[in-house]
């Protein structure tokens, strides 16, 4: 099935493969597909460069998109939408996860960093695993420090701090507290751990300004 397929008859396929769940009139992601998602997510997260470019070429033929203007999660989540709907292909698949970033439905949480890809406890070694270098923040709801370190992140990240070569991870850490604390010595909100390999070089517990932030990525940047 081709992208350009009549958008009502690609809503109802989507449905019936079970991406939506209808109740009423009421119109939501189905837990199949958000599970699936979540998965995908750390799965792209964790693979190679050349890994990752063959999987972005692999759904942008046939699309009317370039391959430099799909960004991890957008792929991650077009992987989960093809995974979930037998009878949509892969660049319909893509087609489908760019709308529902622009119909802000692709899940993402307003504490995690754009750019910046949620990771459980189990999942932080594999990802380091798979980065030579990656900065990983921890953070808390209702925590101060926390949304200026997230906001400071974002910016940097916009303004094309990071390279492609570093990964960037986020962590709930109420949710993985032993994990964090026994493997990463991370026992408070927000810390911000810069990490060369499966190693951590360095870290801020608490906000310590943009600058500071700057400052240690280009640090770990020149290590790499």
């Amino acid at each position: 099935m081709g992208t350009h397929t009549d958008p009502a008859s690609l809503y109802e396929r989507l449905r019936d493969d079970g991406l939506f769940e209808e109740s009423g009139e009421e119109v939501r992601l189905s837990d199949a597909f958000s599970t699936a998602r979540e998965r995908e997510r750390a799965a792209v997260a964790a693979l190679d460069e050349d890994a990752l470019a063959d999987l972005r070429e692999a759904y942008v033929d046939g699309a009317d998109v370039a391959a430099t203007d799909v960004d991890e999660r957008t792929l991650a989540d077009a992987v989960a939408v093809h995974e979930t709907c037998e009878s949509v292909d892969r660049a319909t698949s893509l087609h489908v996860a760019r709308s529902l970033t622009r119909d802000g439905l692709d899940g993402s949480d307003p504490h995690v960093p754009d750019g910046f890809v949620s990771l459980s406890g189990d999942e932080i070694g594999r990802f380091l695993d798979a980065h030579a270098a990656a900065v990983v923040y921890c953070w808390r709801e209702e925590c101060d420090p926390c949304d200026a370190v997230r906001a400071d992140l974002e910016s940097l990240r916009g303004e094309g701090l990071f390279p492609d070569e570093i990964g960037l991870g986020a962590v709930y850490g109420p949710d993985n507290v032993d994990e964090l604390r026994e493997s990463y010595d991370v026992g408070a909100a927000p810390t911000v751990l810069f990490c060369a390999g499966d190693a951590v070089a360095s870290r801020f517990v608490g906000n310590p300004g943009r600058g500071a932030l700057r400052a240690e990525t280009e640090l770990l940047i020149d290590g790499v």
